[in-house]
């Protein structure tokens, strides 16, 4: 891998501010005294664990072991290798990167993520500047109820009925075939796999970003006079079509105007997930820019964190018609599986979002999410619509259908839901006239029975949500002495020199640690005091980094009375080192007395002697550990 200066990559980490950085990803990061809390995108977190150290520029989660430094969020959050996340922060910062050294000479392995981004980019731009010249394509826009101003906002597109109009002018803008696609913007022949053409063909394009405002992919709607003339050909063409799975876009975890969405969800405290990209786009027109869509797919347990990242309350927004209502029941199961405040609303006379927000306006829309309803209450009204609960068997039906919806809520957040499935299950007894121990009963049976089942394989889609790359290091698991001398030596850098005479690297116990202090060592062996900044650019395995920042964010215990102050780090290094020595002493008479039982003393008295000597004199040497030792 490329090896860039440790000038280079401190001048990189200095110009970021590791709060802002992650304040840009996560909007539910806020202050909690002196450090910054927010919920962890790396698992699937209910209260804030990750917690960020603005003095020094790390962060830590306490519940997945995530943690590190600006290179390693990025890495973890953007699915990325470090050369790519060190050049997307060079990007943000300004920083030029200079050329770097090599190791073993490499194999190409295809356009960096880098690449790929200015690509995509770069299209989005010629779809905007085609749009402005198809002036019949812009008057289907502003048919549609969409203005100049969002078809700005929304950088709107236009892809022209052409094979190669984009693959045509991609080489003299500096681009190769390859990497469009990569993005997706050009697809090959099964059948000719020489022959290319563009993917997106006569329709309106709705380029898709990232958290920040970045592009990396894009929906299309076929435009009318392109429809026509497919039909015409007897071909069948897809309404709306999407960009392909690629290293920029997974359409299962991306929510269509997250990156603007996100301030107004932040400040009205719930966000509205509506079904189509005209429909956030209407929202935002009227004055609800707290809406967002997903791309063409049914909710996934993949867009929950991403929902919650951008608010505590969710509006799940589904159309009146019977299409609509399916898709709100597939959504209860998803929804009360996790902790997370939902709230589901069915709008009126079959409307979808787009068409009752332009005809009715923000107002009563809003007015709709007050009255919105909880999940479970939601599956109680739908019983009521489904089924014939005056009828025996339709009183059945309803409630296994509810109960059935309860047994998949997992074990592991039932907890926190136990309060409102004991109130949906005293409404459904109410309703159907059946005792609440009767339906507890059937419950817990169908519960059971959903354990049993084979439990559907985990997503294995990239993305803020899976977990950093390799086994966490548990803080727990370390020798809780070496851990302590790690931790001083981190937070004061100045006993370094004290102890490379003392400590020998070799003499503690977990890897981790001594891969820490070895860095600790190297970097005062060449001058330079060793950081906690310069010792996190020095260690390359993610785990041992994620160590580090966890060694440099102690876990804050309750407050110490007044009259009681913390041990300085001078005090808790004479600690340390009373224990260490004491620790040494001990090794060195256990192996002392293992050498003596595995020596025989008829055989060999001479040898026999000189080891109980030598264990003699060294149990008449025991060490004060009372007397000082960081001097």
């Amino acid at each position: 891998m490329p090896r860039y200066s440790e000038a280079t990559l401190a001048a990189i980490k200095n110009a970021v501010n590791i709060v802002t950085l992650i304040g840009d990803y996560l909007p539910s990061l806020t202050r909690s005294g002196s450090k910054f809390k927010a919920l962890c995108p790396f698992h699937d977190d209910h209260t804030p664990s990750l917690e960020v150290n603005p003095e020094r520029q790390s962060y830590k989660c306490w519940s997945c072991g995530a943690g590190g430094d600006v290179f390693d969020f990025v890495q973890g959050y953007d699915r990325v290798e470090f050369p790519e996340a060190l050049r997307m922060l060079a990007d943000r910062t300004g920083v030029a990167l200079e050329t770097p050294s090599t190791g073993p000479a490499t194999e190409a392995r295809g356009p960096s993520k880098s690449d790929l981004l200015a690509a995509c980019a770069w299209a989005e731009q010629a779809f905007a500047d085609a749009l402005k010249r198809a002036p019949e394509v812009m008057a289907y826009v502003r048919e549609r109820g969409i203005n100049d101003e969002s078809i700005e906002r929304f950088r709107l597109g236009y892809a022209p009925d052409v094979r190669d109009w984009l693959s045509g002018r991609v080489r003299r803008e500096g681009f190769s075939m390859e990497m469009l696609e990569k993005t997706g913007l050009i697809a090959r022949s099964t059948e000719y796999p020489d022959s290319t053409r563009d993917r997106f063909r006569g329709r309106l394009i709705f380029p898709i970003h990232d958290q920040g405002g970045r592009t990396i992919g894009f929906g299309g709607r076929i435009l009318p006079a392109a429809e026509r003339v497919a039909v015409a050909a007897g071909k069948h063409v897809a309404k709306y079509i999407n960009s392909p799975e690629t290293a920029l876009f997974k359409k299962s975890r991306l929510l269509y105007a997250a990156d603007l969405a996100r301030g107004a969800a932040r400040e009205a405290k719930w966000v509205a997930v509506v079904e189509g990209y005209t429909d956030v786009i209407a929202a935002h027109q009227v004055g609800l820019a707290n809406v967002v869509a997903t791309l063409g797919t049914a909710l996934t347990a993949d867009h929950v964190p991403a929902l919650r990242a951008l608010a505590d309350r969710v509006v799940l927004v589904f159309d009146g018609d019977n299409a609509g209502q399916t898709a709100a029941d597939k959504a209860l199961e998803l929804f009360l599986g996790h902790e997370i405040d939902v709230r589901v609303l069915t709008l009126p006379d079959n409307l979808d979002p787009c068409d009752f927000l332009l005809k009715e306006g923000d107002g009563p829309f809003r007015a709709l999410v007050e009255k919105a309803v909880d999940p479970l209450s939601f599956a109680l009204r739908r019983a009521e619509a489904r089924f014939d609960l005056n009828a025996l068997e339709g009183s059945r039906q309803a409630s296994e259908w509810v109960l059935t919806i309860l047994a998949k809520v997992p074990a592991a957040n039932r907890a926190g839901l136990d309060v409102k499935v004991g109130k949906a299950l005293d409404k459904l007894s109410e309703r159907l006239r059946v005792p609440v121990a009767t339906l507890e009963r059937r419950l817990t049976q169908l519960r059971r029975a959903a354990v049993g089942r084979p439990q559907a394989a985990p997503s294995q889609t990239a993305g803020p949500a899976a977990a950093p790359a390799g086994p966490p290091v548990r803080i727990a698991d370390l020798d809780p002495i070496d851990r302590e001398l790690i931790q001083i030596v981190l937070n004061d850098p100045s006993v370094a020199g004290r102890l490379i005479s003392r400590v020998a690297v070799a003499s503690l116990r977990d890897a981790p640690l001594r891969a820490i202090l070895q860095a600790c060592y190297d970097l005062h062996g060449e001058g330079e005091s060793p950081t906690s900044e310069r010792v996190m650019l020095r260690l390359d395995e993610p785990g041992v980094k994620s160590l580090a920042a966890g060694l440099l964010l102690p876990i804050e215990r309750a407050p110490l009375p007044d009259s009681v102050r913390p041990a300085s780090w001078e005090d808790r290094l004479a600690g340390v080192l009373a224990k260490l020595t004491e620790r040494d002493w001990q090794n060195r008479l256990r192996d002392l007395k293992e050498a003596l039982d595995e020596t025989d003393a008829n055989a060999n008295p001479d040898e026999y002697r000189a080891l109980q000597l030598e264990y003699r004199r060294l149990m008449n040497q025991r060490p004060d550990t009372k007397r000082k030792h960081a001097s």
